[in-house]
């Protein structure tokens, strides 16, 4: 994310330090048009490069981004909790964090206060 925004910090600074010039050189039109093919691209990249996610749930993307970019880390976690969930009743010591886990998230109703909603994501 501080890579992203410190790029965006030096093209808004070679926007607005160059504009002057680049505008004079090129007459006010030619610079827009050169703005204008600019975004041509951005949006070719966009359509043409990125996947369609609608629809999808995130961990689908993530095992997608996963398998495009070779991160073995998340696809063995995947197959690790393919693995824990296709045998639930077993006795592997894989399985007791995430029975743990479950536990932990799940609450029961009668532990919710009625007024839960009002404090905002204390349920």
């Amino acid at each position: 994310m501080s890579v992203a925004t410190f790029m965006n910090r030096v093209a808004g600074t070679l926007m607005t330090s160059t504009f002057l010039s680049v505008a004079n050189a090129l007459s006010w039109a030619g610079f827009f048009l050169l703005l204008a093919v600019v975004c041509l691209i951005c949006l070719l990249f966009l359509y043409l490069l990125l996947p369609e996610t609608k629809g999808r749930a995130l961990e689908d993307m993530s095992t997608y981004f996963a398998e495009i970019t070779g991160d073995r880390s998340i696809l063995d976690v995947e197959e690790t909790l393919a693995r824990q969930t296709s045998n639930p009743g077993g006795s592997s010591p894989e399985a007791s964090p995430a029975r743990e886990r479950a536990s932990l998230v799940s609450t029961p109703a009668e532990k919710i206060p009625q007024d839960a909603h009002i404090v905002g994501t204390l349920a």
